[in-house]
């Protein structure tokens, strides 16, 4: 991701059982889950449905948002993110520690732990895993470790259950990324040793789930049953795919799924009017409209800051997707650390936009041209071009004209590779929700090399605290930082931060204990189901 972090709204609840479900994909036949299972309306089981498939359940090569959804119940890691919240806790390592140049992290191991095929949990167990990661063969397909284990140089055994990783530079954001269900979790030494590139049909982690096979139409987790922390109250979890969110709220209805996942607005209102209990988080994420800085006419901060002003994004989202997404503040959600609640967004102000760009020399009007996608994406869930089109209508009665150049989502990534137009419709889905994650990456002169500060905005000041902030692991000096770069975004205005994505879920009724999480990943260990 000593700010005010906002927290979501997120409700806790739940539901009662069983899912017809789309099959999932998997290269070659899985002889390894292919086990008979119970019906679904066992006792003590409790039915998880989402819209996507389940791919891979090696944490190594997960991309994806459904197979990580069963891996963060199935694996842990070092450090985990707390539910509910992007903030990190303990798991695995029940402490740590970081040099005073913060090069150096020492992590204190839980004793007495276990994978689930028997192997103990140590540092040797933290070493094999990590160095897996870092050796990996050169020349593959970019994955999540190669994010995650960037800053990580080696890794060094101290005693039986500590730890010392050694990084190549300080990194405060490292704790973000071992917090991740993806690449960071610890697998079995003896399951990766004997499985290999095949670990994926024969899962080992430490969490309080155990794959226990894979159904005509989902994938069964058991409780386990030697966990380090208490058993889990649910004795089986089965996760199924059904990719419509009408279906998903319909078999909630009729009792064939407890939880349902990845609903909208809509369908859990719906729910609520039946007495289900639902939930909705912000996700870690932005949409923004953003300026080409480095050339005419959004070269000056003057001409983007009147574009804010004559955006009325309140009646934009009212009309568009309400309830959907969430209005942005700032650049940072609010569930991510270092939210600045005491940033003011712009209010509309139609009239001082057109002072401000009488003073810069537009007296007789301003016209530009905006590139966006045609697709929906999670902060737009109606697509780009909607967007754009109600912007549009929105700074034409400030007497600005935006002209709309859109593409498929591919074209349009290509669009922004020949910077066409003036200015752009974008988003970020944040890896690690961490704020060096946003910020960093997305504003830092550094990045523009890189392609990925596609408005080449610099502000020599705002690249210090940013570097400080990266630099730094303590938690006050951070927000601090963060808070005083917000203030100079919102200043400089690079962009006109639009949105957030709302997560959306609804449980049965005799489901206690779910939490939805802003990361997308939600644990069930905490689930009882009546």
């Amino acid at each position: 991701m000593a700010k005010k972090l906002n927290v979501l709204f997120v409700f806790l609840l739940c539901v009662t059982v069983m899912i017809a479900l789309a099959q999932n994909k998997r290269p070659g036949k899985d002889h390894a889950l292919e086990l008979p299972v119970t019906g679904p309306a066992a006792a003590g089981r409790v039915v998880v449905a989402q819209e996507y498939d389940v791919r891979e359940l090696d944490p190594r090569a997960v991309a994806d948002t459904g197979s990580a959804r069963v891996i963060s119940n199935v694996y842990e890691g070092l450090v985990r993110f707390k539910p509910g919240t992007a903030m990190v806790e303990p798991c695995l390592a029940s402490s740590w520690k970081v040099s005073g140049d913060g090069m150096t992290w020492t992590f204190n191991l839980r004793r007495d732990v276990r994978f689930h095929d028997g192997t103990p949990f140590d540092a040797r167990a933290v070493q094999f895993n990590f160095e897996r990661q870092l050796n990996r063969k050169p020349g593959g397909v970019t994955t999540y470790a190669d994010f995650v284990f960037a800053p990580l140089d080696r890794v060094e055994v101290v005693d039986n259950y500590t730890v010392k990783l050694h990084l190549k530079y300080p990194y405060a954001p490292f704790l973000n990324n071992l917090a991740m269900p993806l690449a960071a979790p610890l697998v079995s030494p003896t399951a990766i040793q004997k499985y290999g590139d095949n670990l994926g049909l024969h899962p080992a982690g430490t969490g309080p789930f155990i794959p226990a096979g894979k159904t005509g139409n989902g994938i069964l987790l058991k409780a386990n049953h030697n966990y380090w922390q208490p058993a889990p109250a649910a004795r089986e979890i089965l996760f199924i795919t059904v990719p419509g969110a009408e279906q998903r709220t319909e078999q909630l209805l009729q009792g064939q799924i407890d939880i349902a996942l990845d609903l909208t607005f809509i369908h859990t209102a719906r729910l609520r009017l039946e007495g289900y209990p639902v939930f909705r988080a912000t996700g870690l994420d932005i949409c923004y409209l953003g300026f080409y800085t480095d050339q005419k006419p959004f070269n000056r901060p003057s001409v983007r800051r009147a574009v804010a002003l004559a955006l009325n994004r309140e009646k934009i989202f009212n009309e568009l997707w309400p309830h959907e997404v969430r209005p942005a503040l700032g650049p940072l959600p609010p569930t991510v650390p270092g939210y600045n609640p005491d940033l003011t967004r712009e209010s509309y102000d139609p009239d001082g936009a057109a002072r401000l760009l009488r003073e810069a020399g537009f007296g007789d009007g301003l016209s530009f041209t905006l590139v966006t996608y045609n697709d929906s994406r999670p902060y737009s869930p109606g697509g780009g071009k909607k967007l754009a089109d109600a912007l549009a209508r929105s700074l034409a009665e400030a007497g600005i004209n935006m002209k709309i150049k859109s593409y498929p989502w591919r074209e349009f990534k290509q669009a922004l590779d020949r910077r066409e137009g003036d200015a752009f419709l974008y988003g970020w889905i944040s890896d690690n929700g961490d704020p060096d994650n946003f910020l960093f990456t997305l504003l830092a002169q550094s990045q523009i090399k890189s392609g990925m500060n596609i408005t080449r905005y610099h502000n020599d000041q705002l690249d210090t605290l940013l570097l400080s902030a990266r630099n730094t692991t303590d938690p006050e000096i951070r927000r601090e930082l963060y808070y005083r770069a917000q203030e100079i975004i919102h200043r400089d205005t690079p962009w006109v931060v639009l949105s957030h994505s709302v997560h959306h879920a609804a449980t049965a009724r005799n489901i206690q204990g779910f939490v939805l999480s802003p990361t997308g990943w939600h644990s069930l260990y905490g689930i009882t189901k009546d």
